[in-house]
């Protein structure tokens, strides 16, 4: 009886410990060293217990960890109840399956095939997320590691799927070389070949880090005007332009040889009598500064709702509009997306435009990329509690195509960040300052790297080298495997019931 109180307790504080650690190092704001620790209690209790136990184990690990999101989806972003329990289910369900998986590999004596599986499995699952469902890559584990640069460098070459390779395959490599009765050639070979993986991630993100000398600069800001009344104004009423006013005042302060100006998204609502005088507003302090004004507008005409940037040029002549692509799930559901990319006139180096959710695509950061952009002038508009991940996400972007970002957002950040995802100037839009002004030279880089090249090759890697796992398993586990009776649960000795 003592025994088999033990073996239950020691069960559910692996389960506790895992989603413990997914609370703290996933979600809004998260501790990415624990992001490493959170899969390993599960881990390391996969190859002791059965299948069924280890399956409820990991499930319910992954889930509680969601509780660190669960009012963000349905209180901030307004996502249905039962389309937010969907995607818990089903990512919950993913981390099931990979520890399964896990698990099935190590007691058919397969560790480094375990660890591999495990790693490419989850990373696999991330690619396809991001490509077949709304929410792009804002799920994957990549952006936790937004403050360790050496790792997050990886992006530049793999994407964000070899970032969550390296989170997922680590502590799965831990897990494998201290599971029960393996022979002592396979830990060493399985440990081995983890740590040179490690090393050669972790080399080649601090060369990259090494910026070459001489790499040319454009002088960038982002501003954030406080809200009249707090709400976002229409641009013909007396609170438009008063904001109107601060953001032109903004304009005709900036330090001199600045280049570019990004406001927040959305900053003003305009129709078709509003937004000429919008416009020209924008342009003449553009003519007068030599600045291009990249200004967020909800635009209502011809009968449609559109999320748009007017890019205005140096020389105040008529804007670019950059329609919005990738409208945000749940709450831009009347707005219609544009199709096409644009670029900010007048500059002698391509600069991109975004707004807030595209640069949740990586798709859009790699055409972009594509076409010769070397940075990006990005509007946004957050929920005060998704600031960091948010703007984390965004420039995730930049690292893995080789650009600086500048974003302004609106109840988020300001941030300017370079091609290798170094915070540059960060400060609180929403700040005590009528007006709020980050100001910064931003590198231009020549060249791409090579996931703008060669794309989600990496993502493709990950679902083949699934595809041999799950060959793997289900092959019939040879007579004499590594592990052949382990105790359960429940404190009897039994053969383990395959994967």
């Amino acid at each position: 009886m003592a025994s088999r109180r033990s073996r239950i307790s020691f069960l559910l504080a692996a389960t506790l410990c895992s989603a413990a650690l997914f609370y703290l190092g996933t979600g809004l704001r998260p501790v990415g060293w624990l992001t490493w620790l959170a899969p390993l209690p599960v881990l390391l209790l996969a190859p002791r217990v059965s299948g069924r136990v280890i399956a409820v184990a990991a499930f319910v690990a992954y889930l509680l960890g969601l509780a660190n999101v669960a009012l963000y989806y349905t209180r901030d972003l307004t996502l249905p109840l039962p389309l937010v329990a969907g995607v818990f289910a089903c990512t919950s369900g993913v981390f099931c399956l990979v520890v399964l998986a896990f698990r099935g590999l190590l007691v058919r004596g397969r560790p480094l095939l375990a660890v591999v599986t495990t790693a490419s499995a989850w990373a696999g699952a991330e690619y396809l997320f991001a490509t077949l469902l709304p929410f792009g890559a804002n799920w994957t584990l990549a952006t936790t590691q937004a403050d360790l640069l050496p790792v997050l460098q990886v992006a530049s070459a793999t994407g964000a799927w070899g970032v969550s390779f390296l989170v997922m395959g680590v502590p799965a490599a831990v897990a494998a070389v201290v599971a029960p009765a393996l022979p002592g050639r396979r830990r060493m070979r399985t440990g081995l070949a983890a740590s040179v993986t490690v090393l050669l991630a972790l080399g080649y993100g601090a060369v990259r880090l090494h910026e070459p000398a001489g790499t040319p600069t454009v002088r960038v800001a982002a501003v954030a005007a406080a809200l009249p009344g707090g709400d976002q104004p229409e641009a013909g009423t007396s609170a438009g332009r008063k904001l109107l006013d601060s953001d032109v005042a903004a304009m005709r302060v900036l330090p001199d040889r600045t280049r570019i100006v990004v406001f927040p998204e959305k900053d003003f609502v305009a129709d078709d009598t509003s937004l000429p005088g919008l416009t020209r507003r924008f342009a003449e302090a553009a003519r007068a500064t030599g600045t291009v004004a990249v200004v967020g507008v909800e635009l209502r005409t011809q009968g449609k709702l559109s999320n748009v940037a007017l890019v205005v040029p140096p020389d105040g002549s008529a804007p670019v509009v950059y329609h919005k692509r990738y409208l945000a799930p749940g709450v831009e559901y009347e707005f219609e997306a544009g199709h096409e990319r644009s670029f900010v006139p007048g500059l002698t180096h391509r600069v991109a435009v975004a707004i807030c959710a595209d640069m949740g695509r990586p798709s859009l950061g790699r055409d972009n990329a594509r076409a010769g952009a070397r940075m990006m002038a990005v509007p946004a508009l957050d929920f005060d509690v998704d600031a960091w991940s948010q703007s984390r996400v965004q420039y995730l972007r930049g690292v893995e195509n080789g650009f600086s970002v500048v974003r302004a957002s609106r109840q988020g950040v300001l941030t300017l960040t370079d091609d290798n995802g170094r915070v540059i100037r960060e400060v609180r839009a929403d700040g005590p300052r009528p007006v709020t002004t980050v100001t910064a030279d931003l590198p231009v880089p020549e060249g791409t790297t090579l996931y703008t090249r060669w794309g989600d090759w990496f993502g493709l890697v990950c679902l083949i080298l699934t595809a041999l796992g799950i060959a793997a398993l289900a092959r019939p586990r040879a007579t004499g495997s590594a592990v052949s009776r382990r105790p359960t649960a429940e404190g009897r000795s039994r053969t383990p019931a395959g994967a």
